[in-house]
């Protein structure tokens, strides 16, 4: 498995039989093997999560299907395809909150997605397929804002941890959860509390604002989690896990 930080909450990961791309915003998408599925998931329809160009993938590989929220706008597009003759519809899952939902792959495998509710805007995806586990948090985290009301935020508070005992126990292969430096002293809490709920093998931390060393500084006070958080340190890297389930305790970098 082989995963590339493109930039802020989007990621590309690659394993032995297909790519999943979440939440692009910006950046560079890597030159992917044509003879890989692609699913591309969107997990709301924030600016900085969602960049319709992606529906450009599908004139150039053979094979992608999308993953959206259904609050994602898309209409257009399926009008302007419908208009070139591309039927999109075809290649496309609409999902909803708490629900379970099933894609065959072009192997005959099964992929199934299974969404959390968001305690922001959408969902956050938890991903089966081919033996590993992949959790996106899209906007899923403890958001405590100083300028909300103290009843506004307990609020928030409880959500995220009714939503992270849906994970309670469960072991994910690998892990993108934000961890945004706009909280202040906060930053780091939406992150703690997913770590003490779920053993996960890798967490990319994401959502940073380019401020990589908000990871630092996490890792540095958690030292106890030295070895599951990857430090990122810039758009574009790509990080090496393994190929297999159990065999991600080390990672190699490339720049």
């Amino acid at each position: 498995m082989r995963v590339t930080f493109i930039a802020h909450s989007g990621f590309l990961v690659e394993t032995a039989s297909a790519y999943f791309l979440f939440d692009y915003f910006k950046g560079e998408i890597p030159e992917l093997d044509q003879k890989k599925p692609l699913v591309v998931f969107v997990s709301h329809s924030h600016r900085d999560h969602y960049n319709p160009v992606v529906f450009d993938l599908f004139e150039t590989y053979p094979w992608v299907h999308y993953v959206l929220d259904k609050d994602c706008g898309i209409k257009w597009k399926l009008r302007e395809c419908a208009d070139q003759g591309t039927d999109l519809a075809a290649k496309l899952t609409r999902v909803r909150k708490n629900q379970t939902y099933e894609l065959t792959m072009p192997d005959g495998g099964t992929l199934q997605i299974t969404t959390l509710r968001s305690t922001d805007a959408g969902v956050a995806y938890l991903l089966d397929y081919g033996g590993l586990r992949i959790y996106h948090a899209g906007d899923l985290s403890h958001w405590i804002w100083k300028d909300k009301p103290e009843d506004y935020n307990q609020r928030m508070a409880e959500r995220y941890l009714r939503e992270m005992e849906k994970l309670k126990g469960i072991t994910v292969d690998v892990a993108f959860v934000p961890l945004d430096p706009r909280l202040l002293q906060d930053t780091p809490v939406g992150l703690e509390v997913f770590l003490e709920h779920v053993q996960a093998g890798k967490v990319f931390p994401m959502h940073v604002w380019e401020k990589f060393s908000v990871i630092q500084r996490f890792v540095k006070e958690h030292p106890c989690y030295r070895d599951i958080v990857v430090c990122l340190s810039g758009n574009g890297e790509s990080i090496d896990l393994g190929e297999m389930p159990g065999q991600i305790d080390r990672y190699q970098r490339t720049p």
